[in-house]
């Protein structure tokens, strides 16, 4: 079978893939750990280093995991930024657009509005974060440009997405080329593209990323992600199932347990990352006893190890229900806690 192109992905396997690769090609929320670790070692620097301490731990919330050092739990948990603070599943939420052209947030049925205020928030509030950040002080010009790139790229699509010009910056990330080859394309004596007052207009732009197979367009606006309906044109045949290992609580091993290194699965002492869902799903299967690491359900810890007491059967619909189900019961728990 023919692989899919990019540009003929409808919304769920768009949503698919960006699950199955977030943090292979960056993670936003990575630089967030970046910063509140500066910010704490600014505050250090301050006032009494006891008094830091104590208080990085409560900002850092469920990433302290118990331990004495902050810094540490930082650093060992970095990963797990954009699930564990508020701003980081916004900024997660903000990469399935400026990468993918679709809304998490999006369902079936719905205000059209709906999905157009909520991403303009999103850019909005990211572009606001990015003006304030000290990122060259606190950080270095070596920092990792993950943060900076997300935005940019959210910028671009929604400048194109509104018919507007573009920044030669934002545009070199849609199209997956270098910012060289873009200066290139639009300087010169015969260049690829104009510029006007420094921008692209919009037409060339997207003329331009019709060419490029690597690029996603914006289908935001008119597909949505499904939340029951069983993929057009398969039949029960083509159904699949999973065997899925669910905990004493209800919650179960799925795809969006993902961190940046991987599925960490197995028991304390004897974990293992695994890079794809259904591979860390098959060593689950050939465990005497499945474990996996998850988002724990209270403020007394980050990922913790839970162990899995049954099987149950499931299509990869209801999979991906569940797990966006348990996604949004993570979020609201860390808000809960933040809130406290």
């Amino acid at each position: 079978m023919d692989e899919v192109k990019p540009r003929d992905m409808d919304a769920d396997q768009r949503h698919d893939e960006f699950t199955r690769t977030y943090g292979n090609d960056g993670d936003p929320a990575v630089t967030l750990v970046e910063l509140v670790r500066a910010a704490g070692d600014f505050l250090t620097m301050i006032v009494r280093p006891e008094d830091a301490a104590d208080g990085m731990h409560r900002i850092i919330g469920t990433m302290a995991g118990g331990g004495e050092d902050w810094r540490e739990a930082l650093a060992d948990n970095e990963s797990g930024a954009f699930s564990e603070w508020p701003f980081g599943s916004m900024l997660h939420n903000l990469s399935a657009y400026s990468r993918y052209g679709i809304d998490l947030g999006s369902e079936e049925e719905g205000d059209e509005t709906e999905p157009e205020d909520r991403l303009r928030e999103m850019v909005e509030a990211a572009e606001r974060f990015l003006a304030l950040c000290p990122l060259d002080a606190w950080l270095g010009k070596e920092r990792t440009p993950d943060l900076e790139n997300t935005i940019s790229m959210a910028r671009a699509r929604w400048a194109l997405d509104h018919d507007r010009p573009v920044e030669p910056e934002g545009l070199a990330l849609l199209g997956g080329v270098s910012q060289g080859r873009m200066r290139n394309m639009v300087t010169g004596r015969d260049p690829e593209m104009h510029r006007e007052n420094g921008l692209i207009p919009a037409h060339e732009a997207l003329a331009w990323l019709e060419g490029r197979d690597n690029y996603f367009p914006s289908i935001w606006r008119t597909k949505r992600l499904s939340l029951s309906r069983e993929e057009p044109g398969h039949g029960d045949a083509d159904m699949r199932f999973f065997f899925i290992p669910e905990a004493r609580d209800g919650s179960v091993f799925h795809p969006e347990l993902r961190r940046r290194n991987g599925f960490t699965i197995g028991l304390k002492g004897e974990e293992e990352r695994l890079e794809n869902f259904e591979d860390a799903l098959e060593r689950l299967q050939g465990m005497h006893v499945p474990s996996w690491r998850r988002p724990a359900p209270s403020s007394r810890g980050g990922w913790g190890i839970v162990q899995g007491v049954s099987w149950i059967r499931m299509s990869q619909q209801e999979l991906g229900r569940r797990a966006r189900s348990e996604k949004v019961k993570m979020h609201e728990n860390v808000k809960d806690q933040a809130d406290e």
